[in-house]
């Protein structure tokens, strides 16, 4: 713990780092599904070239840490992390040329989606509504309705931390210059909820999209707020928003036959409840948090049903939530 709070204290003392260093930080009300102890200490950074330093003061140290995005995707332990965690919430830029939209990687889809609507720029409509970021849907391969976050990503902009602790570890310099790097979406490297940043300690800073500029119009502006209005309303009906959750527990396997939450609901699971986290009684596959859910009681959640489905199918259903 020591260890860490001094790399707190080096970071945010250093020229190098403008933004706010916060100690013994809640993480709980940092994620969607509410849950979790706090971190040691949490650097939240203005600007990319105090996040990137954030991270390589860690790597050089050979200290634990944990970027935090939007928090929609993740279980934080109930002791709570003793890491330095790097909250991207200040990385939320989002900016328009020549049919393609580059936004900060903190930057949350209902802000996006309204710059789109606003400035008239189709495609992104499917992602309204998500409780995520533009970092963490790239890391994820984010998919609504049929359309995934790899198959709209032109570029993102990262630094491999690998290659860091290889390379620059004894370093005594830090040039951010020399650290990003731009990614090219490639054929072949995107999968369901796989993307090539997990391949790798990654660290997003920006992520660029390819949109269709329709004329600026109030008809068209109109028209993608409505099409944003009717995502969201269709998550709210299928109960997206009415408790605290992480979404999508499982992922869904074609192999199978059916989507996980249907599985999980033929095992007779649906509405099981484990201390304060129940599997929630209109969909097999969310887990919410009934007020007083801890992170011990999701996971015992999750391995009853990992394990009713495997004993009724011989399907062994993967967690699309992290525990951390």
């Amino acid at each position: 713990m020591e260890e860490i709070l001094s790399l707190a204290r080096s970071v945010s003392a250093s020229p190098l780092f403008t933004g706010r260093m916060l100690f013994s930080e809640p993480l709980a009300p940092r994620t969607t599904m509410q849950v979790g102890g706090a971190a040691a200490a949490c650097a939240v950074p203005e600007d990319e070239s105090s996040a990137v330093f954030a991270a390589w003061m860690a790597v050089r140290e050979g200290l634990p840490f944990f970027v935090l995005g939007g928090g929609s995707n993740i279980i934080v332990r109930d002791e709570g992390l003793d890491v330095l965690v790097i909250s991207l919430e200040r990385l939320d830029g989002i900016s328009y040329k020549d049919g393609l939209l580059t936004v900060g990687a903190g930057a949350k889809f209902d802000s996006i989606t309204e710059f789109c609507a606003k400035n008239c720029l189709k495609g992104l409509s499917s992602f309204a509504g998500l409780p995520g970021t533009a970092g963490g849907a790239a890391f994820m391969n984010a998919r609504c309705y049929g359309v995934s976050a790899g198959d709209l990503i032109d570029s993102a902009v990262y630094v491999d931390l690998d290659e860091i602790e290889e390379e620059k570890r004894s370093s005594a310099d830090f040039a951010l210059a020399n650290l990003e790097k731009v990614y090219h979406n490639r054929e072949g490297e995107w999968a369901y909820k796989k993307s090539p940043f997990q391949s790798f300690r990654s660290l997003i800073l920006s992520v660029t999209f390819r949109v269709e500029a329709m004329e600026r119009s109030e008809g068209n502006e109109t028209r993608l707020r409505s099409e944003c209005r009717d995502f969201v309303e269709d998550r709210r009906s299928k109960g997206h928003f009415k408790a605290p959750s992480a979404g999508s527990v499982f992922k869904n396997d074609r192999r199978f036959g059916k989507p996980s939450g249907q599985l999980v609901d033929e095992a007779g699971l649906k509405g099981l409840a484990v201390g304060g986290a129940q599997i929630a009684p209109w969909h097999g596959n969310f887990i919410i948090n009934r007020g007083t859910a801890t992170a011990g009681d999701i996971k015992a959640l999750v391995e009853e049903a990992r394990f009713a489905v495997k004993e009724r199918t011989g399907f062994v259903l993967e967690t699309e939530i992290i525990f951390v």
